[in-house]
């Protein structure tokens, strides 16, 4: 089994790097266990040799579950490769089926802890801020199985962050209460709410805290994507998105894609 999960690996870190779009891994037939999966993923991870510098947690909004069949959360590894500012374009090419996600994001200060409450939680955080996950499916026209999502990274192409935000008592607390409107090219595509995502950042937090072994346990420095709070819309070269938040987040980000 050891060398079956590490074929693979093989195929998914090549298919990420070329980029190019392969066949799930699980059927029917040979259904792919989440123990499978995440170990898969971490082969992937070890091939491409990344640092890392966060986690994403993906399928936190319930919304969208029925649209792509799956029906949990699911987290994967940000690394410092795929980091970008505001700033950057992001070239679409090095992805494959590419789509925007607007996001909340956070800033671990402290090592949050398995039996922590949900105040003690959001006393690990350090700081907030606006972001877009770019995701992407090696899995042609975004059709797979929850295994097959988790084996490929938790679908992470990128993730852009605007301004860092100090998050004081009052911020927390309004997270979950944060309203964006999505644009393209200042076009209103759909709106959100921090709550969109398993009821607010610090309930997604909780979550990935309850369900990640000792081993991949979080350690203060690192950053959490928080999930979607709109469902995930595909992107073009030659668009610019933008994303105005509100409430405790009053921020505007735009990314532009080439």
């Amino acid at each position: 089994m050891n060398g079956d999960l590490k074929t693979k690996a093989i195929r998914i870190a090549k298919a990420l790097t070329e980029p190019r779009q392969i066949s799930g891994l699980s059927s029917e037939t040979e259904p792919l266990s989440l123990e499978q999966a995440y170990s898969i993923a971490n082969r992937v991870r070890a091939l491409m040799d990344r640092r890392p510098v966060g986690r994403k947690v993906g399928f936190t909004n319930r919304a969208i579950w029925p649209v792509y069949g799956v029906y949990q959360p699911i987290w994967g590894v940000v690394h410092s490769e795929s980091l970008f500012s505001a700033v950057q374009p992001v070239k679409l090419s090095d992805y494959a089926e590419p789509r925007i996600e607007p996001e909340i994001v956070i800033g671990l200060g402290k090592t949050p802890k398995k039996g922590m409450s949900k105040r003690q939680l959001a006393g690990c955080v350090d700081w907030v801020a606006p972001g877009f996950e770019i995701v992407q499916s090696i899995y042609p026209n975004w059709k797979f199985s929850v295994a097959d999502s988790i084996a490929a990274q938790g679908l992470h192409g990128c993730l852009v962050i605007g301004e860092k935000i100090p998050a004081t008592n009052e911020v927390l607390d309004g997270l979950a209460s944060v309203p964006l409107e999505l644009r393209r090219d200042e076009e209103k595509i759909d709106t959100g709410k921090g709550e969109n995502a398993l009821g607010g950042p610090i309930e997604v937090l909780a979550h990935l805290v309850s369900i990640v072994s000792a081993e991949e346990a979080l350690q203060e420095g690192e950053l959490v994507t928080t999930g979607t709070l709109t469902d995930a819309r595909p992107v073009f070269a030659g668009e610019t998105w933008s994303a105005c938040f509100g409430g405790v987040m009053s921020e505007k980000l735009s990314v532009r894609f080439v």
